[in-house]
């Protein structure tokens, strides 16, 4: 597991101010200096307006107009001081019980904290924006900059990350995509800019930002890398929460598929290697949640078969039993998950068919499902003529994997699209695909792979050599 060594920097004046101001209404009271503890019913001492921070006349010209308002412009006040402090309604809950008094002593309070400007290097949104623009900024520069950024948007109200906006994303975001293209001391820097999105999506207001910019969740999919653990590892627990929010399955799903297109390998692939042996133990819980929520999350039966059945022919088949005999913890109950849903499904659609055993990962039985299915019917003939045109594949290695994977993709979008299509085909509702550029993409894709693989096989071989040479170096030594 990869450590990042993380320098501790001293608390700004305005940092404390405001760190000491939540602790005391938000739960967490401080021991006086007589030992008496104190409680939620008091203003937390050095929250007002001092001198040396605020001007007397400023601070006397608020603290006189909160004192003006009625009732119905308190509560308003108040409960927008609460929203843009970010807080759960079981939060709010009791602060919502102060008197009036206390109410205003608390919009005083929070007005001081959040009205320092200028105390650090780093103080508005803009200012992390233009430092994180200047080009050529060192590797500690970098991650220095974004530790300190990661921290002012897990602290700030929702204001400050409304206003770090589309253009401060899009600055993590050309960072981010900065690390891809160099070599492991980028790393660390990786790891905080994907903090920083987890931050910002902690919200519905950085949320519906991130949802905004079409780029933003196909760049995180790319840190989806088993080779960089602790970085793929918070990858995948982002777009893990983030499938559970409305229309955020739809948005991951097209992430991973344009970064798995960016790469030319299957889009679940890299989820699926997270998964191996050798994988961290954190790493593996957390593509084994991210896989979960993809698999679980979609309503249609026969998308989370079809998505259960993607990850499975990707190489999740051939690991499945040895998750499940070495899962323990966490890993367990997301294996449990897994297997609870997956069986869960397979009754569900048995039911169609009197409850007819059959292993989906099994083809023989598979075809003998769909023979049985269209036998005697107007549909058999059909499933001949498909049978047969598919004997006409070439008989080559690269070519025939390529029509293959380019009629499961046919016949998936056919059977899974969303508004389904009308079973009666004319002539004018066919498709009209040009399939030469395809094939000759999937097989350049499986050339690639192959090379790929030949490369590996290469460089496995060359250390065994040397391994074994050493070994009767030393033996010819003894």
């Amino acid at each position: 597991m990869v450590h990042l060594n993380v320098k501790k920097r001293k608390m700004s004046r305005h940092e404390k101010a405001k760190s000491g101001f939540l602790d005391t209404w938000f739960g967490r009271p401080k021991k006086t200096g007589g030992g008496v503890e104190r409680g939620y019913d008091t203003v937390p001492r050095g929250a007002e307006p001092r001198a040396d921070d605020e001007e007397p006349s400023a601070a006397a010209e608020y603290r006189s107009k909160v004192d003006a308002l009625d009732d119905a412009q308190l509560q308003r006040r108040f409960e927008e001081m609460l929203s843009d402090m970010n807080l759960s309604e079981e939060k709010k809950a009791p602060l919502r019980k102060y008197s009036k008094d206390q109410k205003k002593q608390m919009l005083v309070a929070y007005k001081f904290v959040n009205a320092q400007e200028g105390r650090s290097k780093f103080e508005k949104p803009s200012d992390y924006v233009a430092y994180l623009s200047q080009p050529e900024l060192s590797v500690g520069k970098l991650h220095s900059c974004l530790e300190n950024l990661r921290i002012a948007l897990t602290n700030n109200p929702l204001s400050w990350i409304e206003e770090f906006g589309p253009k401060g994303i899009e600055t993590l975001l050309t960072t981010l995509n900065l690390c891809y293209t160099n070599d492991s001391r980028y790393d660390r820097v990786q790891y905080e800019c994907i903090r920083c999105l987890s931050a910002i999506l902690n919200n519905t207001v950085g949320i519906r930002t991130v949802f905004e910019c079409r780029e933003a969740l196909p760049v995180l999919a790319r840190s989806l890398d088993a080779r960089k653990p602790h970085c793929a590892m918070e990858a995948a627990k982002v777009l893990a929460a983030i499938c559970l929010i409305p229309n955020g399955h739809e948005k991951v799903l097209e992430a991973i598929t344009m970064a798995g297109e960016s790469s030319r390998k299957p889009r679940m692939l890299p989820i699926v290697e997270g998964l191996v042996t050798k994988a961290p133990e954190s790493l593996k819980n957390g593509c084994m949640q991210l896989m979960n929520a993809i698999i679980t999350e979609p309503e249609e039966l026969e998308f989370r078969m079809h998505l259960r059945s993607e990850f499975m022919r990707t190489g999740l088949y051939d690991m499945i039993d040895e998750l499940r005999a070495g899962a323990e913890g966490s890993r367990q109950i997301q294996m449990n998950v897994f297997d609870t849903h997956a069986a869960a499904d397979q009754d569900e659609f048995l039911a169609k068919f009197d409850d007819v055993r059959v292993d989906f990962n099994d083809s023989n039985e598979c075809f003998e499902l769909v023979k049985n299915l269209v036998l005697d019917t107007p549909a058999e003939p059909y499933l001949l003529s498909i049978l047969q045109h598919l004997l006409f594949i070439r008989d080559d290695e690269l070519i025939r994997p390529a029509y293959y994977k380019l009629i499961e993709e046919c016949v998936t979008q056919i059977v899974l699209h969303k508004n389904g299509y009308d079973p009666d085909f004319r002539a004018t509702q066919r498709f009209n695909i040009d399939v030469q550029p395809l094939i000759d993409g999937l097989i350049e894709k499986s050339r690639a792979e192959e090379e790929r693989k030949v490369e590996e096989l290469k460089s496995k071989l060359e250390a065994a050599i040397a391994a074994r040479q050493e070994a009767e170096a030393r033996a010819a030594h003894l």
